[in-house]
């Protein structure tokens, strides 16, 4: 059985989830919500009625800043279909990123253009949640409910990001949508192998205040059958040690001070309990695994028409205690955040932002020696200017101080021109230029006794590409995009054993190479009450070592393990009269993994969702799903001697009310 103490303390939790819910619906409301649209501005006059507050200045976002690189957005209404999910569940449906992942419910981490998972920066609301410790996220324990919009920047941008943006980012946020009234949705889930999920939403907002909560719960046995080769043959077995039980909670609250001003609030809180599952062939040391993370932040905002200064701090509570058959390991990690920015607009032209950011570590980690603190601190410029409407260009710079050791300065250069553009038909060609940088792990310093002298990584990268948008009717819109980007990374670091101690140490003895092309394409059509968005993907990833070391087991000149060459990715969204079907085909290429002498084989994955909406009063909604995965019941392993379920499904229903 699953170690439950953790989730007695995630009880009170959920009620307040469900009481923040509450109040959001029945406090001060009015009984008629204005609904307004996010971009435009407020001032808004009804007949015989109050007005409602005047032109507001809107802050400028950081994607502002990106110009030439490469961004793949995903919208709440994207979202809502894997509610009780996970991030692993979008990414790996929606993007053509390679997913290394463990198992259900287990390990889950992302490789953007051949780098490896130390090398994705994941930010919430601004700030980096990657584990100091590990240098990693892990996408299984980040549920999609607590956030609303997810953003993926692909290539370094160190620059904007900070550390870890390497290989790319991923943006996770929940913008406000002012005057939206109140609104709730409950729903619920069962499926194959013990799977139970439920989640629960509630928000308001108008012209003052902005509240948004939201909690899941998922569990799962995840025993499914599985065929492993033995010297018999194929030999049918049941997967052992492997449930799950999660939680989460998340918070939302902006106000407004007049005009120009805003304060906010958030916090995620997110719980797990899961079993490790073991690799096919070994026996089972009944592995398990707690992780806890209590993320907090506040800020506050004033917009003005030529200037706009942003104050925000963070604090994290990082739990991850592990324990098997003769080990315990338990690690906590405490990180303050402070970040200050200040943004100065010229009329529509141009933007220069000035800001700080400053790091504080407290670590508690078994096999460090005692408590580790540490500090570091970053400077950063953004400037945006569209000389001509055609025509954009951004310079960015960011200069990091690590404890003895300072990563290089991380410039950005990126430009995009409209070359061809009609009434219907836009071309549009962007390149950019960055160097980037990864700062040392707490465990590449100080596990055991670390690498006094260990460096950052440094890479630097190229891309460019051409994006065309096309109206072929009234009904009909196509958008396709193709990027070719090369990148190095030196003082890759690498654990080497230690002969004599038989322990490990890291080294920055790598050097790699990573180049590629990625294409895309995406269809909007409607020519009346039925719907059709279709999305095609792929990339074309090489990425192999260039220097190494004497006795180096993996070779120069040889694909990365679990870099797939080629990844593609095919997803519809079809909408007709409340009815709605979504499919999605992935194909991931062969792996070779970390012994040079296998490969694992590529494979296609077909998933599906078909549901309905009804309205049943007004104000009232019901959604009902039925989800397939896996539906050629293709065995395949994503990650060597780790089983992966057969042909599965759930069945979800959803009340909503506006």
């Amino acid at each position: 059985m699953i170690n439950t103490r953790g989730f007695g303390r995630l009880a009170p939790v959920k009620l307040l989830g469900a009481l923040g819910a509450f109040l959001c619906l029945t406090g001060v409301c009015p009984t008629q919500a204005q609904h307004a649209d996010p971009i435009a501005p407020d001032s808004v006059v009804l007949a015989g009625e109050h007005v409602l507050p005047a032109v507001r200045v809107q802050a400028v976002p950081l994607s502002r800043f990106a110009v030439g690189s490469r961004v793949t957005s995903i919208d709440s209404a994207t979202l809502a279909q894997y509610r009780s999910g996970t991030l692993t569940d979008v990414l790996a449906a929606r993007t053509p990123l390679y997913i290394k992942n463990y198992g259900p419910g287990q390990l889950s981490s992302i490789s953007f253009r051949g780098t490896s998972a130390q090398h994705t920066a994941v930010l919430w609301n601004g700030f980096n949640i990657g584990l100091p410790t590990l240098g990693q996220t892990d996408f299984s324990l980040l549920p999609v409910s607590g956030n609303a919009r997810v953003e993926v920047q692909h290539g370094p941008a160190s620059a904007a990001y900070g550390t870890a943006a390497i290989g790319g980012t991923v943006l996770l946020s929940s913008p406000v949508v002012w005057g939206a009234g109140p609104r709730a949705s409950v729903q619920l889930d069962a499926g194959s192998f013990g799977l139970g999920a439920g989640s629960l939403e509630g928000s308001f907002s108008n012209q003052k205040i902005a509240v948004r909560t939201s909690a899941t719960y998922r569990e799962a046995q995840n025993d499914f059958p599985y065929y492993a080769r033995e010297f018999r043959g194929l030999v049918r077995h049941r997967q052992q040690n492997a449930a799950i039980r999660q939680g989460s909670f998340a918070q939302d609250v902006t106000l407004r001070l007049g005009q120009a001003s805003e304060l906010m609030a958030a916090a995620w809180l997110t719980d797990a309990n899961r079993q490790i599952q073991p690799a096919i062939g070994s026996s089972n040391n009944q592995a398990r695994e707690h992780d806890q993370s209590r993320r907090l932040l506040a800020g506050y905002r004033h917009v003005a028409s030529r200037h706009e200064t942003d104050v925000r701090v963070a604090w994290f509570d990082d739990v991850l205690n592990y324990q098997q058959i003769g080990l315990v390991s338990n690690s906590r990690v405490q990180t303050t955040q402070l970040q200050a920015d200040h943004t100065l607009n010229f009329a529509a032209k141009a933007n220069f932002r000035l800001g700080i950011e400053a790091q504080h570590f407290a670590a508690q980690v078994d096999g460090y020696r005692g408590r580790k603190t540490e500090n570091r601190y970053s400077g950063y410029a953004l400037f945006r200017y569209d000389p001509r409407p055609e025509v954009r260009l951004t310079l960015n710079l960011r200069q990091a101080m690590v404890p003895n050791r300072r990563p290089p300065l991380a410039p950005t250069a990126g430009a995009e021109w409209n070359i061809y553009h009609i009434d219907n038909q836009l071309f549009t060609i962007k390149t950019s230029a960055s160097r980037s940088y990864r700062a040392p792990t707490l465990n590449e310093r100080y596990w055991p006794t670390g690498n006094p002298n260990i460096l950052p990584e440094d890479g630097i990268g190229y891309e460019g590409g051409l994006r065309h948008e096309v109206s072929l009717t009234p009904q009909l819109a196509l958008h396709s995009e193709l990027t070719a980007y090369r990148q190095l990374v030196d003082n890759w670091v690498e654990w080497l054993s230690d002969p004599i101690t038989g322990g490990s140490t890291p080294h920055n003895v790598r050097k790699v190479r990573a180049q590629g092309l990625e294409a895309s394409t995406q269809a909007k059509w409607h020519p009346g009450a039925y719907a059709l968005l279709a999305r095609a993907s792929y990339a074309l990833t090489q990425s192999e070592k260039v220097r190494g070391y004497a006795d180096d087991p993996n070779p120069m000149g040889q694909q990365l393990a679990y870099v797939p060459l080629h990844s593609a990715a095919f997803t519809t969204d079809h909408t007709w009269r409340g009815w709605q079907l979504t499919t999605s085909l992935t194909f991931t290429g062969e792996r070779r993994t970390y012994s040079t002498a296998t490969t694992l084989p590529s494979y296609v994955l077909l998933n599906a969702t078909i549901g309905r909406t009804l309205h049943v009063a007004p104000t009232w909604s019901l959604t009902a799903l039925a989800q397939g995965y896996n539906l050629t019941n293709r065995t395949y392993q994503n990650y060597e001697f780790r089983a992966m379920p057969p042909c599965w499904g759930l069945l979800s229903v959803r009340v909503a009310w506006h």
